[in-house]
């Protein structure tokens, strides 16, 4: 075969090899378009018909009629719906979701390999109210995923199954990359109810100390009045981040009796005291504004921040004490968070006076 012959059979190759691109790219253009075309056509018939379902202008049935054409796009148009509604038209719009045959094909797909398809299973079936669901969801926190095991504990918040809330903290206490935070917010749709199981495991010493942090965090997030006396035990508990989360969980409860024993809490770590001074603030303890100042020449420079900012926001007294350390206060570190502070808000103030 002569060079001639080859540079030719490289050329139809390359020529086929480009329409076949070419044709590929056409088809996903084509395909593309026809789904969006399908979406927009779906929508333009569904959103008024459940809209005037919430709103009580038709029936049921006249959504319904419009969802089932395509329960894939129906799911989906719900889902999104459901995070923008409000508050008074759940109830209505989680009836469009029990009453659409969805639950049977998620479930299905919470055994599937690919972890996105559960994750994405798990948390689309928070919003179906068929009864394998709930049982379902719990079996999926045993998931070797975290990810698919933090989607089933926000659904099971969702559905309000309170017999989840153990094994929910199981589940999803264990992996040090999430903040507590983070975790505690899979509580948050269970409100109120959760409050008893959650102050339980609160005082079963079994519980782990990754366990412990979230459950500290979550009686923050639902204002767990009953938590309380446990909290002010755990302000003295071994792990740092165990006493600086008790601290911020007793400053969002906002029991004024909490105030003296935190004021007291005077801890070793900076990261706790730093907690301390914002629970002061945020508790707006006017009364221990002495320690707010006094803190203004903590070691920790965050501590003497947060202690600045806090007498700021005390008003005319706070800015008046800031005002005197800015111009008086011995500590020379001190004076600048306080003159920092001070320029920060725009309040003039006499000049810090020089030292030797």
């Amino acid at each position: 075969m002569n060079l001639l012959t080859i540079v030719l059979i490289i050329s139809i190759v390359l020529t086929i090899l480009s329409f076949l691109l070419v044709a590929i790219i056409v088809g996903i253009h084509l395909f593309t378009e026809r789904q969006r075309h399908h979406d927009e056509e779906f929508l333009r018939n569904v959103e008024p018909a459940v809209k005037n379902y919430l709103l009580g202008t038709a029936p049921m049935e006249a959504a319904l009629a419009e969802l089932r054409k395509d329960l894939r796009r129906a799911l989906k148009f719900l889902v999104e719906l459901a995070e923008t509604t409000e508050t008074q038209n759940r109830d209505r719009l989680n009836g469009l979701f029990a009453a659409l045959p969805l639950a049977g094909k998620e479930l299905s797909r919470l055994k599937c390999k690919s972890r996105d398809t559960r994750v994405r299973s798990a948390l689309l079936l928070g919003y179906l109210r068929d009864k394998p669901v709930a049982p379902a969801l719990i079996e999926a926190l045993a998931d070797e995923a975290f990810a698919v095991r933090l989607a089933a504990a926000r659904s099971l918040g969702r559905l309000g199954c309170i017999e989840a809330v153990r094994p929910i903290i199981q589940a999803i206490s264990a992996p040090e990359e999430n903040p507590p935070r983070h975790l505690a917010e899979a509580f948050l749709d269970f409100g109120p109810p959760a409050i008893p199981p959650i102050v339980e495991l609160l005082n079963d010493p079994e519980m782990s100390e990754a366990q412990l942090l979230v459950l500290v965090t979550v009686s923050g997030i639902l204002q767990a009045v009953p938590a309380v006396p446990r909290l002010l035990e755990l302000l003295e508990h071994p792990l740092v981040e165990i006493r600086v989360n008790s601290v911020r969980a007793l400053a969002l409860i906002g029991d004024p009796a909490t105030v003296p024993p935190i004021s007291r809490l005077a801890d070793s770590a900076w990261e706790v005291r730093n907690s301390v001074m914002h629970a002061l603030d945020d508790m707006q303890a006017v009364d221990y504004a002495p320690l707010l100042v006094a803190a203004l020449s903590d070691p920790a420079w965050w501590v003497r921040l947060t202690a600045a900012e806090g007498l700021f926001h005390l008003g005319g007294s706070g800015i008046k004490s800031l005002k005197d350390a800015a111009a008086h206060h011995a500590d020379r570190y001190a004076r600048d968070i306080s003159h920092q502070v001070l320029q920060e808000h725009d309040v003039h103030h006499s000049p810090m006076k020089a030292t030797l």
